[in-house]
């Protein structure tokens, strides 16, 4: 029997190994494509693959780095994408009936297009929820056991890369759907400061989060590939790493009220790795309660899904029964609560920072456990607060379930338009970070 769980590699090493010509793009292409044969029909992460395509565009890149040639980090990449993101020929279906007919896309999304620019090639589509919403859910499963789920709303994504069958995916976040998953299937992810990543071609849900992420083996793979598509405004390349960083576990009554025993042993461990790698560590309480940001990030995503996304009442059959509902739901709440609400978020981000500024680094679990049981996507409260809160977010491994074994993850979050600086604490880390996948 093959294991559904398998090291994708690192992004970065298998990067080296094109440029030093110690592999070929067409080798890792071909692994990817004969790992998906293998696994996929039990995992089911992939929605359609471009066989044809990638192998042509990986020997397009092998024939310039025979020539000396390279267009940039990622050249020869194979990377999956979340299907609410365009990629040209192909549709784009949002994980929904109601874009059974969707045309072929006329063009690369902007992050997709940044990542051709530097060199990757895009392999495939992989599944989403419904519209990244909670429901309907895709048939992906979780690669460590296939009874649980893989998260959401990005579950294709983080199970692509945890079954080891492609480098790095694109995901997005409006609450937790990348961090979420990252930490339910053992891998890495960087979400980067909210809306510092979108553009064109992005399949909208909640247009003041929705923010495209990249999960990899590793968060500090994850934030290579962001540093490759992301805007120059946020630092990659330029910033200097950080000294004396700190590491603060945030404590919170919503962090204690939805966090489960078992999570804790893992927590502890985490805090003795950054210990050792010169990571001084404390607690600290949240100067903005958590359920209150959570409550807030709630009301805008729901005021914005009701609007964005209010055509699909016409179409209520090929929906599911709880997006119509919450479609609803948003279009009832008052522009006074809506603006309020951002309000109360805008005002928090400074609140919360300023008790905190970087370089702390703020530690909170993303979730009350390991993956459960079922299809469900997950609980998105612990993830949503630090997403309003406007900062990069990178998922590490830190270790296994003490009742079930499965993998858990924590986020490692730094204040709004310090992506860079958190990119290099990842990189000093990473070798003690990456253990107990």
């Amino acid at each position: 029997m093959v294991d559904l769980v398998d090291d994708p590699g690192s992004v970065r090493a298998l990067a080296q190994a094109i440029r030093d010509g110690a592999t070929s793009s067409r080798t890792i292409v071909e692994r990817c494509l004969a790992r998906i044969d293998a696994i996929d029909g039990e995992v089911m992460a992939w929605l359609s693959i471009d066989a044809a395509g990638a192998l042509a565009d990986a020997e397009a890149c092998d024939r310039e780095t025979a020539s000396g040639q390279s267009r940039g980090p990622l050249h020869g990449m194979p990377f999956g994408v979340k299907d609410i993101i365009d990629v040209r020929g192909v549709p784009t279906r949002a994980g929904t009936r109601a874009r059974a007919d969707a045309p072929p896309a006329t063009m690369d999304a902007t992050v997709v297009a940044r990542l051709r620019a530097q060199g990757a090639i895009p392999l495939g589509k992989v599944h989403t929820t419904e519209f990244a919403y909670y429901e309907a859910v895709p048939p992906t499963r979780n690669p460590h056991d296939t009874t649980r789920t893989p998260g959401g709303s990005s579950a294709g994504s983080a199970a692509a890369v945890a079954s080891g069958s492609v480098p790095f995916t694109l995901g997005s976040q409006t609450a937790g759907s990348v961090s979420r998953p990252a930490a339910f299937c053992g891998i890495g992810a960087f979400k980067p400061s909210t809306l510092s990543v979108v553009g064109t071609g992005v399949t909208p849900f909640a247009p003041s989060f929705d923010t495209v992420g990249v999960l990899a083996a590793s968060a500090a793979d994850a934030a290579f590939v962001v540093a490759a598509m992301a805007p120059d405004g946020l630092g990659f390349g330029t910033t200097p790493p950080p000294t004396e960083v700190s590491a603060v576990f945030l404590d919170d009554p919503l962090i204690d009220e939805k966090t489960a025993p078992s999570v804790m042993p893992a927590m502890a461990a985490l805090q003795a790795r950054l210990e050792a790698t010169g990571i001084a560590t404390h607690t600290a309480p949240s100067s903005v309660p958590l359920g209150d940001l959570a409550a807030w990030h709630r009301t805008v995503s729901s005021y914005e899904l009701g609007r964005v996304h209010a055509n699909l009442l016409d179409k209520e059959n090929l929906i599911s029964p709880r997006l119509a509902a919450d479609i609803r739901g948003g279009q009832a709440l008052s522009d006074a609560a809506y603006t309020a609400a951002l309000s109360a978020i805008i005002a928090a981000r400074h609140t919360f920072w300023a008790a905190l500024p970087w370089p702390a680094l703020v530690i909170v679990p993303p979730a009350p456990g390991a993956a459960p049981v079922g299809t469900a996507t997950g609980d998105p409260n612990l993830i949503a607060p630090m997403t309003a809160l406007g900062g990069p977010i990178a998922s590490v491994p830190c270790g296994r379930c003490a009742d079930t074994g499965m993998p858990l993850g924590a986020m490692m979050c730094a204040p709004p338009a310090h992506d860079a600086a958190l990119a290099a604490v990842l990189n000093a880390t990473d070798a003690l970070l990456g253990v107990d996948r």
